[in-house]
């Protein structure tokens, strides 16, 4: 008999909970937006801008453009009660053909990105503490696997619990940046002979440059819209969800730009340039005695960003599953913790599967590239919402239509520009690796339904081993 049976009268208990209130959200918001990005993406934007003034001023404009995003996110997610984030936008503003490629590329491809980025980070600062000799890539990988099992078996013991290590892990972030801030502040008071002066000097500003420059910027500033993917999850989610989009980003903003500012104060270009962890440089040139705290707050920083997109991206491929754009099985629950069994075991697998050695400006760039054309459809989907679908639907938080109009036009160049100005071969092959492999899983898998022999009598003896079952649908 299957277990869908003998559940079938609880179906209503077998939900996520509502666990997250203000402070959680909040939490999550900066704990998702500062991660390895403010670490590591300086000297991306740097290198492709070729000057410190254009390189703040990259800083200071992406950070505008991610407000514009936040504040598009804030009405979407205060407007929809459900989880899922860009995926549930995208679909129910654009088709579910659009919403099946992001869920697809988000869980074999995205979520995988993001999280062997900040794996990776978190292991190379491990790393740097340690007396090691010859080549540490191999125990860089073993402590990031080791570190993502950990996150992954957290997340599935207990959602409440993730939540509380955001919390504290977004609090030795924030330490760590007021720390690289007061350095900077400090070694400008002191007139410390800096970058700053060198104004837009070396200034490289052909479009394509210019939009790897803005895809590590916008790495950085990422994860505002994280908080959308647990709208089931969040207490009073009408009102819950827009305040902790904009009380942790504009707190974010602030901090982003004196630590830029700070690092450009205290390090030459050829040395930020030159230099894989940027923050433990800083950290040697003006802790001295003391610089082993940063490395280790920039641990506590990626350790908690790991956490955050462990529980926000495995709502995505929850929500998708559930909605029969991905096999079911990604939708089961664990029956006693309330967790997404199904979603968190494949973001895990998959995740060490990737760990393999690659280069994190490669990563970012690919990841910026994917981004952007999603985001793109994620405005187009809320000019969609205001104009055509759901033009009468409350809203507790109602933006002005231009900023979405916008944050589409930007989206859409940061997609093009490095097709078509620079053509770069790794681009087209992921757009068309994307978009073909979607299409062609889509059409047999989720428009006629076709399943894998064996399929329902493996997940039958799944859900008797691991005690998972399918959940209610949204709103039951």
């Amino acid at each position: 008999m299957s277990i869908n049976k003998e559940v079938h009268n609880e179906q209503e208990k077998v939900a996520l909970r509502k666990e997250l209130g203000f402070v959680s959200a909040a939490s999550f918001v900066v704990g998702s937006i500062i991660g390895s990005g403010i670490f590591i993406s300086p000297k991306g934007v740097l290198q492709n801008t070729g000057s410190v003034g254009l390189c703040l001023v990259v800083w200071a404009v992406a950070g505008l453009i991610s407000l514009g995003s936040a504040l598009c996110y804030a009405e979407m997610g205060a407007m929809i009660g459900i989880s899922g984030g860009q995926y549930t936008y995208i679909r129910l503003g654009l088709g579910n053909f659009l919403g099946f490629i992001f869920a697809a590329q988000k869980t074999l491809l995205r979520n995988s990105i993001s999280q062997i980025i900040m794996l990776l980070t978190f292991a190379k600062y491990t790393v740097s503490l340690l007396p090691t000799c010859g080549s540490p890539l191999l125990l860089e990988k073993l402590i990031a696997a080791l570190t993502l099992v950990g996150v992954v078996l957290i997340n599935m013991y207990s959602s409440r619990l993730a939540a509380r290590l955001t919390v504290v892990t977004t609090a030795g972030k924030i330490s760590a940046l007021k720390a690289i801030c007061i350095g900077g502040v400090v070694s400008i008071i002191r007139g410390v002979e800096s970058e700053l002066g060198s104004g837009f000097s070396g200034t490289r500003s052909d479009p394509s440059s210019m939009a790897l420059a803005f895809y590590s910027a916008l790495w950085a500033y990422s994860g505002a819209s994280g908080i959308t993917c647990l709208v089931e999850e969040i207490k009073s989610p009408g009102k819950n969800v827009p305040r902790s989009i904009l009380t942790g980003f504009l707190f974010t903003l602030a901090i982003y730009v004196m630590t830029n500012v700070s690092y450009l104060a205290v390090m030459t270009r050829s040395e930020l340039l030159q230099s894989n962890a940027v923050a433990a440089l800083f950290a040697d040139k003006v802790l001295q005695n003391i610089s082993i705290l940063i490395p280790v707050a920039v641990m506590i920083s990626t350790f908690g960003s790991t956490n955050t997109i462990v529980l926000s991206t495995s709502r995505v491929t929850f929500t998708a599953a559930r909605d029969g754009n991905l096999p079911d099985f990604l939708s089961y629950i664990q029956i006693s913790q309330l967790t997404p069994f199904g979603a968190m075991t494949l973001t895990v697998s998959l995740s060490l599967l990737y760990m393999i050695p690659a280069d994190l400006g490669q990563f970012i760039s690919l990841a910026g590239f994917l981004d952007a054309f999603f985001e793109a459809c994620t405005f187009v989907a809320l000019i969609r919402f205001r104009l055509q679908t759901m033009k009468d639907a409350h809203r507790p938080v109602k933006i002005p239509l231009l900023i979405p109009i916008l944050m589409s036009l930007v989206n859409i160049y940061l997609f093009v520009a490095p097709i078509i100005f620079k053509p770069r071969l790794e681009y087209v092959y992921v757009a068309a690796s994307v978009f073909t492999g979607a299409t062609l899983l889509y059409i047999p898998f989720v428009r006629f339904g076709l399943k894998v022999p064996l399929y329902d009598k493996i997940v039958t003896c799944l859900q008797l081993i691991c005690e998972i079952c399918p959940p209610a649908k949204a709103g039951e």
